[in-house]
């Protein structure tokens, strides 16, 4: 699961890479309020049999026509007075929809508004060495307070990730 911004910034394919695995790519789930995801993305190019879904809260009707003649399913769904989706009724629908295991590699923001409302039942924080971005919007989880307070259970994975770091929060 990403937002449209992470899509649109990003350009993520959000599929399986490994040889023989490739057929087990997961559906890819976005969420955009107003269908503002680049039609030119990967996800969106790649999109076919109903292996991508979208929530959305409103758009007009040529975006949703074009959205759904590329095979992608479209969730209209309900957004609070500060724009953004009831994750908890987001995840009853994937529920209804037979999700039983969701990875989230959504940004800052959507990261921290699951972290608060304690989302999720494991949280994986993978720390790398080096900055993957020159941006300063990408530099700082801004989290880590509230993972700490909402997640009392941590324990250091060494798996063999080279430099990288593994922590499991639960």
């Amino acid at each position: 699961m990403i937002t449209y911004k992470t899509l649109n910034k990003d350009n993520p394919k959000l599929n399986c890479r490994l040889k023989n695995v490739k057929n087990f790519s997961p559906k890819r789930i976005i969420l955009d309020n107003n269908l503002n995801t680049k039609t030119n993305s990967h996800i969106i190019k790649t999109s076919n049999n109903k292996n991508t879904l979208i929530f959305y809260n409103k758009a007009d009707k040529s975006k949703i026509s074009k959205f759904k003649r590329k095979g992608i399913i479209l969730i209209k769904s309900k957004i609070d007075r500060d724009n953004r989706f009831d994750m908890r009724e987001i995840l009853k629908k994937l529920y209804n929809f037979g999700f039983r295991n969701l990875l989230i590699e959504g940004g800052n923001d959507l990261t921290n508004s699951l972290l608060k409302n304690k989302i999720f039942n494991k949280f994986y924080l993978f720390k790398s060495p080096k900055n993957l971005s020159k941006s300063s919007e990408y530099l700082k989880f801004s989290g880590m307070k509230t993972l700490n307070q909402k997640y009392k259970k941590k324990i250091n994975l060494n798996l063999n990730l080279r430099k990288d770091r593994i922590t499991l929060y639960r």
